[in-house]
Order: structure tokens, then C-alpha cells, then sequence
């Protein structure tokens, strides 16, 4: 019980500081998170289905449709029929989705860079590390 009661007790805080560090890393993205996270979902499929997209981000396909809506009028998303099945949406980055990507991507590394330069090297590895074991760990969650 008492694993139980401290996971309990950190979650909420390990969230709260999780929220800050991604505002501060995302700082100046002209982008929502969720539309970033949509356009990296994207440009990691390559093809990618509508139906896809809302499984990987664990969202409703209106939800999906919606961001992919308001990223095709952005320019950096293009909807066109799946050869292969008529009845099928592709998404694919456009040039200017692919260059946007690149460009957040560097800001990304920029930003986690100003993060860990706050902490001495000994720390650094440490959060790096713990990161690495929170995301393996939690991957044989779900």
C-alpha cells in the first residue's frame, strides 16, 4: 500500500513540473501542443489514415479531423484518396509541414538545452536517465 500512497502523492506534482518543463521547452511555438504532436505523428508514418492518426494520439476521428482541418488550412498538411482505397483518406506533410517540422525540432533540442544547462553534469545524466526508465517502464503499461 505504501508504493501505492507515494505514487499517488508524486503523480499529480511529477505532472504539474512535466507541464511547466514542455511550456518552457515549447516556448515561442506558433503551435498548439496537440497540433505539434499531430504533425509529428505524421511526419513518423509518412502515409498516414485519419483513423491512424486519432488511434496513435488517443483521440476521437472527429477530434483528429478537426486538427487535420485546421492544419491543412495552415499549409503544412495535405488530405488526398488512398490509391489503394477510395473510401480512404492519406495525410502526408506538405513541404512547408516538413520544413515547420524540422524547424520545431531544432527549437525542441534549443529548449532542452537551456533546461539542462541549469543542472550540473551528474544531474543532467540523471533526469536523462530517469526519463529513459519512465518511458520504458511505462511502455509495458500500455
Amino acid at each position: 500500500m505504501e508504493r501505492i500512497e507515494r505514487m499517488a502523492r508524486i503523480y499529480p506534482q511529477l505532472m504539474g513540473r512535466m507541464g511547466r518543463m514542455r511550456t518552457l521547452v515549447h516556448d515561442g511555438m506558433d503551435l498548439t501542443y496537440n497540433q505539434y504532436k499531430t504533425l509529428l505523428t505524421i511526419a513518423d508514418r509518412e502515409d498516414c489514415s485519419l483513423g491512424d492518426l486519432a488511434r496513435e494520439l488517443g483521440v476521437a476521428m472527429s477530434s483528429a479531423s478537426q486538427m487535420v482541418e485546421r492544419l491543412v488550412g495552415q499549409g503544412v498538411v495535405h488530405r488526398e484518396q488512398d490509391a489503394g482505397n477510395r473510401r480512404q483518406l492519406v495525410i502526408r506533410l506538405t513541404p512547408a509541414g516538413e520544413a515547420l517540422v524540422a524547424e520545431l525540432q531544432r527549437g525542441i533540442l534549443a529548449g532542452y538545452a537551456r533546461i539542462l544547462e541549469r543542472l550540473g553534469d551528474e544531474e543532467q545524466e540523471l533526469l536523462v536517465q530517469s526519463f529513459e526508465n519512465i518511458a520504458r517502464i511505462l511502455g509495458k503499461l500500455t
